[in-house]
């Protein structure tokens, strides 16, 4: 399906491009594959960021040269929401999982029925496994509230097509910030609580349109539904495609070549290759902690020696009064 979808909107693409006179025209995006809605429930989509724009090359050997496209109109959004509506329903078909009837068998239950289950109860809102088993999940109710439909954003029949946010070039901050929003963890943990009783309540990030403005879990139902959001075997969640992606013709002409010179910071295991950034800055963008700070006196520390030796760890431990072995795993023992 994402290979269905990327075609129709390179396609899309390329014709604009054509129209303006441009020929052999090539784009690219990179997407992620987002498993989970906002209820950390299964709801498979895609966030592809795609060039505003495409690549021409005036000879074979010439260096790309990239055009800008001006924004898609309403009508340019829900034109390409039906031609790709009626694709993915074509494929559906033909894989056979979008027949007339319900009487194909669905091998993927049949092989994994506990799993089977606990997507499919995910996918319907309900409770797959414990005492309320195939019950709807209890919500808690406000008034509702009216959505308006965003600019440049269609839908047709459960297909939602949205593309109006664009980030401007050489903004690397903003793109950050979109990158960081589809990379986001399935649950945003500051808005799980425990009550008194031991269920947990999940605030939604907005109301729904029938009022619900949290889900009231037991510690079960949270599992199964995290259960149902893990992706299956050798499937990544980050694809790239066009002139991005890994084989491509083009990529090497495309994507920027990382400046030369020495990291801005100090890095324990030595130099790295240009382009990549050193432990310190990972640590601070990912969880927010600066390594390099001494929460004392917010003075600045300095890297002296990285110890990777099992024994000198052992003594570094014991010098402190730390536990210099791993405490005794627990044994797991099956019914």
């Amino acid at each position: 399906m994402l290979r269905v979808f990327l075609r129709t909107v390179f396609g899309w693409l390329r014709r604009r491009a054509v129209r303006r006179g441009l020929g052999g025209a090539r784009s690219g995006s990179v997407t992620a594959i987002q498993r989970f809605g906002g209820a950390a429930n299964l709801n498979v989509h895609f966030h592809a960021l795609v060039f505003d724009g495409v690549y021409t090359r005036a000879t074979p050997t010439a260096r790309p040269r990239f055009h800008r496209l001006p924004p898609p109109t309403d009508a340019e959004i829900a034109a390409l929401l039906t031609r790709l509506h009626r694709r993915v329903r074509r494929l559906l078909v033909r894989r056979g999982r979008l027949a007339e009837d319900d009487a194909g068998s669905d091998p993927f239950a049949a092989q994994e029925p506990l799993f089977a289950q606990t997507v499919a109860a995910s996918l319907q809102g309900r409770v797959a496994l414990g005492p309320r088993a195939g019950q709807a999940l209890r919500r808690l109710r406000s008034a509702a509230s009216a959505q308006t439909t965003a600019p440049r954003c269609a839908r047709l029949e459960g297909f939602s097509l949205h593309a109006d946010v664009a980030v401007p070039a050489r903004r690397r901050d903003r793109l950050e910030h979109l990158v960081r929003y589809i990379l986001r963890p399935p649950l945003a943990l500051e808005r799980l609580t425990e009550s008194t009783g031991g269920q947990l309540l999940y605030q939604f990030r907005r109301p729904w349109s029938d009022g619900s403005t949290a889900l009231l879990l037991d510690p079960l139902e949270l599992l199964e539904r995290l259960a149902a959001l893990v992706p299956p075997p050798r499937r990544p969640l980050l694809a790239y495609h066009g002139v991005l992606a890994p084989r491509a013709k083009w990529r090497s002409a495309v994507v920027p070549v990382p400046a030369t010179g020495p990291s801005v910071e100090a890095d324990p295991d030595g130099p790295r290759r240009s382009g990549r950034l050193s432990w310190p800055t990972l640590l601070r963008r990912v969880f927010a902690l600066e390594v390099l700070v001494c929460p004392r006196c917010a003075g600045p520390r300095r890297i002296l020696g990285a110890v990777t030796e099992p024994h000198a760890v052992r003594r570094v431990l014991a010098a402190l009064g730390l536990a210099a072995e791993p405490p005794p795993g627990r044994a797991v023992t099956a019914a």
